[in-house]
């Protein structure tokens, strides 16, 4: 799907006309601007079908629609405080059951990892994370100095659980992304609460980061968010985003759960931008509304299962995705893939260091985008 400026001018009105291009620009944010200087793709996208970003090609549900249209209003220019942000606070805290202390909102989940890592990592404090992960952590404890132990990936692509825990003993923080970005490989919430009881017991000082980003697509019932363990242990919080199953990566939201004093120390080290109060009214609509989220998961489930029979109907190694993306032993170097790709007009994934020479990374867009993808995929492998 194709949408010019002017298509976009046209769609920002409160009728419901506008319904299906408005979510689709606000599906999807700027990710790879992080990563990748200059690959920002706007929504004028000349026909390209942009599959380089985890971001979600449906946009927000219908509810959180209609939140964003009944909030423009006279109201919007009242804003010192936002309405709403104290309100999606409260929604948070209500929906996991803890005190609105041990809840902080943010401009997305990414300036929380950034400020987690500045908070508790330093020159003699180690970040442990895996490789490959999501970097905005490394990349903030690399900035102040902090020495960064990488961890690769087990055999199945999973994170090494035993090997972070040896790695956690003195370290300042463990960054865990579970599900994992960018091998969509998930552990179970037992297999979380054993790392974390490992970890505190010999560590306790460690503060444990465990990111569920993805934890919405996951098909796993074993799987479970860690914000019980963040009740248990000060030293343990869990980061979540807007950007993937609600659809909302260009309102940009993200909230932490953890012990006020953890929340504190992160707040204080790093600013996480001032949530508005369109956002925070989406959020809230979103949030509170579960069947949305089950069919967002479903719809995304269909795609993953199309697009990963592709790859192994040619011939390549894909493990079983918890994501809104897949990670391909293609048996070549990413950027080799990407640039045939992109020829025919199909973006896919950045490198991610230290399988890059091997592994790609795609994203999962409509079902009618990765139709259009998987055409030119079998072409370009072929």
């Amino acid at each position: 799907m194709s949408l010019t400026r002017r298509g976009f001018a046209q769609t920002v009105g409160l009728g419901a006309a506008g319904m299906l291009s408005s979510s689709f620009v606000i599906g999807r944010g700027l990710e790879a601007a992080e990563f990748e200087p200059g690959s920002v793709q706007m929504p004028d996208d000349d026909g390209i079908i942009r599959i380089s970003s985890n971001e979600n090609a449906r946009g927000p549900g219908p509810k959180a629609i209609q939140a964003l249209h009944g909030t423009i209003s006279p109201r919007a220019g009242r804003g010192y405080p936002p309405d709403h942000t104290n309100d999606l606070v409260t929604t948070i805290a209500d929906i996991y059951h803890v005190a609105e202390d041990n809840v902080v909102v943010g401009t997305g989940s990414g300036a929380l990892l950034a400020g987690a890592a500045r908070a508790f990592c330093s020159p003699t404090k180690p970040l442990v994370t895996a490789a490959p992960t999501y970097a905005t952590s490394d990349r903030m404890a690399r900035r102040i100095g902090a020495p960064v132990k990488m961890i690769p990936v087990d055999a199945s692509l999973g994170l090494d659980i035993d090997a972070m825990a040896d790695a956690a003993a003195g370290a300042g923080m463990v960054f865990f992304c579970n599900p994992n970005n960018p091998t969509g490989t998930v552990h179970t919430a037992s297999a979380v609460e054993d790392f974390v009881r490992q970890v505190m017991r010999t560590s306790p000082d460690t503060k444990i980061l465990i990111d569920e980003a993805y934890i919405d697509y996951t098909f796993d019932p074993a799987v479970k968010t860690a914000a019980p363990l963040t009740q248990e242990f000060a030293s343990v919080f869990i980061t979540r985003s807007f950007s993937k199953a609600h659809g909302m990566a260009g309102l940009r939201v993200g909230y932490a759960i953890g012990q006020e004093e953890t929340l504190s120390a992160i707040t204080t080290a790093w600013n996480l931008g001032s949530m508005n109060t369109l956002s925070a009214a989406a959020a809230i609509a979103s949030i509170t509304d579960p069947g949305h989220i089950a069919e967002e998961r479903h719809e995304n489930a269909r795609i993953r299962e199309f697009t990963i029979a592709a790859f192994r109907d040619m011939g390549f190694k894909v493990p079983d995705s918890h994501t809104n993306h897949i990670f391909i032993d293609l048996g070549r170097p990413a950027s080799e893939f990407r640039a045939a790709c992109l020829e025919q007009k199909v973006r896919v994934g950045r490198d991610f260091p230290p399988m890059e020479q091997t592994h790609s990374r795609v994203s999962l867009g409509t079902m009618e985008e990765m139709e259009a993808a998987v055409r030119v995929f079998r072409q370009v492998l072929s």
